[in-house]
């Protein structure tokens, strides 16, 4: 036998990839998220897995503010978490709102204006004029503030804060990953899903509020990552969250069709106390516009520690007080005293801008109110009546709908927490009978966009801002464009329409860039071949003196949207954007250009 040599494995070298090529497929992620609409992957499944993303970094974010909040009740109000508010004295049921909105009123009183907006309300404005960028200020002002006004008793709810913390920690996201502004749009609904659903262990009316109230849109891209938020974040809620609440309705069923008439009626009630608490809001806020921050929120405090001493109910965290009127436990003269001094103080609340939500105060009225229709019902017609307790279901939804108007997320409100469909019958003839008495106060607008109407701000709604706000300027921009100088030779020139460009860019030392047609320098090289004069070598042709098409444009943001390339165009008059991007050491670098014309075949197409 003969030594064999031992063979060497030949291993195969480890090619890492390049800077360029990471840099290439990340453009090539974020243009998966430009279009409108992204029906197929890749696109609908990488904003699927940052829905998702954007669920799991929500719930952990409103975890923290649960516990800040169980923090703060225990251990600076030394109040149990779930039963303390009812067992405290009058004296401290008055005292602990009131010192709750001073402090809360000296510490926005000094904070700088811009930082106070939080809530539903600062996020919607951040979707309609800021394209779903949110600030850290107002994060952190919303987190401390709503811990506060929470522990403190005040008439509002852990869902708003909830809401824009979720929003908050899915723009960042957004932001980091630098996706383009329709996608960051769609992360920050995912945020809002995730915080109201979280809230109140409904992730399919956690889905639908975003969809119906904030968005103001329903579109595949947009429902597939919300859902996926709204689930990821109630699970973390559950698996790491103690002590999580639940709204538990119990199990109940329409007795007899006769009483749909007098469903109907509970649902007109029902909306006249919504006009009521809408109207008494408005003019709270019109009036708090002339006074300081600190007296308005020391005001609303006031009038909650006031209203508390006869109903300690309205300064519990509200799921308990919830659960009770759901169940049946109050009777008339309790039920009509804590919705009318929760729509009271909640006003107020609503008015002063004080951190925190009016969904579950809204809920917990309407559930009074309803409550305290059906044992009404019950005493005049046990035989045909219905359990209290479908009067306060339905009578939450009824408020919430009416409140918020939309119809679709009190419905689903109503279906979750009964787990029955055979109360979405009942639920909506109420519902709907509460929106349409409020239509005329409301013009089919939430509460939400009322403030923000009467803070001097829009939230356009029409199909075409819809449409515009979806998609990216990435996916309507012109990529034929080129720059040139103002002076080019005949062969420069020949090599310049040899790429075949739509556009040409011009830099002047002074004024807006220019952008150019190329077929004024194609006509211009056609007479200069075409002419029987000898053409010199290096002649030169000077662009801007061709006659033809000349278009100012101004510089936008990569990550845009077509709605603010038509706001910009509106705005400083240009007849063009150019889309670009500013990079170290380079300079601005062009990706391509827009003109309104191109904006209204992206739409039209």
């Amino acid at each position: 036998m003969t030594d064999q040599k031992p063979r060497c494995r030949r291993t195969m070298p480890l090619h890492l990839p390049s800077t360029e090529q990471i840099q290439q497929t990340w453009r090539a992620f974020r243009n998966w998220l430009a279009p409108a609409d992204i029906e197929l992957p890749p696109g609908l499944v990488a904003m699927s897995f940052l829905g998702a993303l954007c669920g799991v970094l929500s719930g952990g974010v409103i975890l923290v503010l649960h516990f800040a909040i169980d923090a703060m009740q225990s251990r600076s109000f030394g109040i149990d978490e779930w039963q303390g508010y009812a067992e405290l004295g009058v004296g401290k049921r008055m005292i602990l709102p009131i010192l709750g909105g001073l402090l809360l009123g000296l510490m926005y009183q000094w904070m700088d204006k811009s930082s106070r907006e939080g809530g539903i309300v600062h996020v919607m404005n951040r979707l309609a004029h800021h394209q779903g960028y949110m600030t850290f200020k107002n994060a952190l002002s919303q987190f401390i503030g709503a811990s506060i006004a929470i522990a403190s008793g005040q008439s509002v709810g852990r869902e708003g804060a909830a809401a824009h913390l979720g929003a908050h920690a899915s723009s960042l996201l957004g932001q980091r990953l630098a996706l383009p502004n329709n996608s960051l749009r769609t992360l920050v609904a995912c945020g809002v899903a995730a915080g109201i659903a979280a809230s109140f262990n409904t992730p399919l009316a956690g889905v639908v509020f975003a969809m119906e109230v904030v968005m103001l849109e329903y579109s595949i891209i947009g429902f597939a990552p919300v859902i996926l938020a709204a689930v990821c974040a109630t699970s973390v809620t559950h698996l790491w969250g103690s002590g999580h609440p639940e709204l538990l309705a119990v199990s109940i069923h329409l007795k007899s069709l006769a009483e749909l008439p007098y469903i109907l009626f509970c649902g007109i009630v029902i909306g006249g106390a919504c006009i009521v608490f809408l109207r008494l809001t408005m003019w709270l806020a019109d009036y708090f516009d002339n006074i300081g921050v600190w007296s308005r929120m020391a005001a609303a405090g006031l009038i909650t520690g006031i209203c508390a001493v006869q109903y300690p109910q309205i300064i519990d965290i509200g799921f308990d007080t919830l659960n009770s009127t759901l169940g049946g436990e109050f009777g008339v003269a309790l039920c009509i005293g804590i919705a009318a001094a929760k729509l009271l103080s909640t006003a107020f609340a609503a008015a002063a801008s004080l951190p925190g939500g009016v969904i579950l105060p809204s809920m917990l009225s309407g559930a009074a109110l309803g409550g305290a229709l059906g044992v009404i019902g019950n005493a005049v017609a046990p035989e045909y009546a219905s359990n209290p307790s479908l009067y306060a279901l339905i009578g939450m939804g009824a408020m919430m709908g009416a409140v918020l108007q939309a119809p679709l997320t009190a419905l689903i409100v109503i279906l979750e927490l009964s787990g029955s469909t055979q109360m979405v019958f009942p639920g909506m003839l109420a519902v709907i009978a509460a929106i349409l008495v409020c239509q005329k106060e409301t013009d089919t607008q939430s509460i939400f966009a009322l403030l923000l109407k009467q803070r001097g701000l829009d939230y356009r709604n029409d199909p075409v801002s819809q449409y515009l706000r979806r998609k990216s300027v990435i996916g309507a921009m012109n990529r034929a464009i080129v720059r040139v100088q103002s002076l080019v030779t005949l062969e420069q020139a020949k090599l310049i329409l040899a790429g075949k460009p739509k556009w040409l860019l011009l830099r002047p030392e002074k004024g807006r860039p220019i952008l150019m047609a190329t077929a004024d320098l194609a006509r211009r090289v056609h007479e200069l071949e075409d002419s029987e004069e000898e053409i010199a070598d290096g002649t030169e042709i000077a662009l801007e003196e061709l006659p033809g098409q000349r278009l100012e444009a101004t510089p936008i943001h990569l990550r845009a949207t077509l709605q603010e390339a038509y706001d910009l165009l509106e705005k400083t008059g240009a007849q063009a954007v150019l889309v670009e991007r500013m990079r170290v050491g380079v300079g601005p670098m062009v990706y391509g250009v827009l003109t309104k014309k191109d904006i209204e075949a992206a739409y039209h197409h």
